[in-house]
């Protein structure tokens, strides 16, 4: 087993946000790494459109000095991480043209990543089978990785986002907003029972069950009660 699946196997259960945090420390440490974070892959090419954090251990003036200088919108990368499935490898002389080693000017991207210590890394992006995409990112001052780690790391990367996920939906069923009516609702609209039918069932009104509904999908900021079943089924509240 590789030493990623090694650390990912210690996260004991119920996973959680906090654990997965640790582990990805460790991970990156292993493997020679001092920056790492989740980010989600836009869908879409529009203007502005950019990578998002959703989970990282950098300091915050190397966030903000990402976020300023827009390497989440760097194009090469993003270009690259929605084309293609296989894992991005980069340093700062293929990416930005200048070489630490070499006196002369740098970009301020360059400056900040140089300055942080991140001289090489790698996104190991994950596409889904749904409009979610995102990607593992590692960055230090290693050398590149060699094409048995990438796959080690690209292979983790999905893991990491399935725990990711789970750990979300266990904290969404612990938050859950919803009454346990509502979720009564719900749970028979997505069988595809009429609000009468629903009514039926539960011994209530048509317009008891409508009122619940309209609840729900109020408490979930859907559009419609189909909308509203979607999402609450999503985020683990009808579990």
């Amino acid at each position: 087993m590789s030493a990623a699946f090694d650390i990912l196997g210690q996260i004991e259960r119920p996973w959680s946000e906090l654990a997965l945090a640790s582990c990805l420390e460790e991970l990156a440490s292993a493997y020679g790494f001092s920056h790492v974070a989740i980010v989600t892959i836009p869908s879409s090419d529009e203007a502005g459109s950019e990578l998002k954090l959703l989970m990282t251990n950098w300091p915050e003036e190397f966030r903000q000095g990402f976020e300023r200088l827009g390497l989440g919108r760097f194009s090469p990368v993003l270009r690259a991480l929605k084309a293609d499935p296989a894992p991005f490898i980069w340093d700062v002389e293929t990416l930005h043209g200048y070489d630490p080693a070499e006196p002369g000017e740098a970009s301020a991207q360059a400056r900040l990543l140089i300055a942080a210590g991140c001289v090489a890394g790698a996104y190991f992006p994950v596409h889904g089978l749904t409009n979610f995409n995102g990607a593992l990112f590692l960055a230090g001052a290693r050398p590149p990785l060699c094409e048995a780690q990438a796959h080690e790391l690209h292979l983790a990367a999905f893991a990491i986002f399935g725990i990711l996920a789970a750990a979300r939906f266990e904290e969404n069923k612990r938050n859950n907003p919803l009454s346990q009516r509502e979720r009564d609702c719900l749970k028979l609209a997505m069988l595809g029972k009429t609000s009468s039918e629903i009514g039926t069932i539960l011994k209530l009104s048509e317009y008891t069950i409508s009122q619940h509904l309209a609840s729900a999908t109020r408490k979930v900021n859907a559009s419609n009660r189909t909308h509203a079943v979607a999402l609450a089924a999503q985020l683990g509240y009808l579990s």
